[in-house]
């Protein structure tokens, strides 16, 4: 049976040697400017999963550690690779379906190396592109599912949101 701590150590294997320090279920990595933040939360109401991911803009607080839902930017994996999964060739799920435990029966080994493999391809190239306020900008425009409060807006030169 897969574990919330099956899921931790499977992502921690992937994060850490690209620099990341862990607490908990969240992970992080840091740059003079910006906080990268991402965070494995499990559903209160059944075996769900959600990979949220932040970044946090030092020049407006500095934080060694913040949480997800305090970041500047903020989004779900699921938003940004809604349809497509990280190997469409390989007909591997979508992100969202292998984090639905209970709904999408899936042998957990199998499970656990493909979500390994969404971090490594995924996760891990597009926080490292927020790690600067000029990679974040071009996140922000490549992505409009990402949430960005006010503050942030103003930080980084962005107009304001309708």
């Amino acid at each position: 049976m897969l574990t919330t701590q099956n899921l931790n150590n499977a992502m921690h294997a992937e994060l850490k040697p690209h620099g990341f320090q862990r607490k908990g279920s969240t992970w992080y990595l840091s740059s003079e400017t910006v906080i990268a933040v991402l965070n494995l939360q499990r559903s209160q109401y059944n075996a769900t999963y959600f990979l949220n991911l932040g970044f946090w803009l030092q020049q407006i607080e500095h934080i060694d550690y913040p949480r997800e839902y305090q970041c500047h930017v903020r989004t779900r994996a699921s938003s940004l690779w809604p349809e497509g999964s990280h190997r469409p060739e390989a007909g591997a799920p979508r992100i969202a379906d292998l984090l639905r435990i209970e709904e999408y029966r899936c042998d957990a080994e199998q499970r656990l190396k493909q979500v390994r493999q969404f971090v490594a391809e995924k996760l891990v190239p597009t926080l490292h592109a927020g790690l600067t306020v000029e990679g974040l900008k071009q996140l922000v425009a490549d992505h409009e599912e990402l949430a960005i409060t006010r503050v942030a807006r103003n930080a980084l030169g962005l107009p304001a949101s309708d």
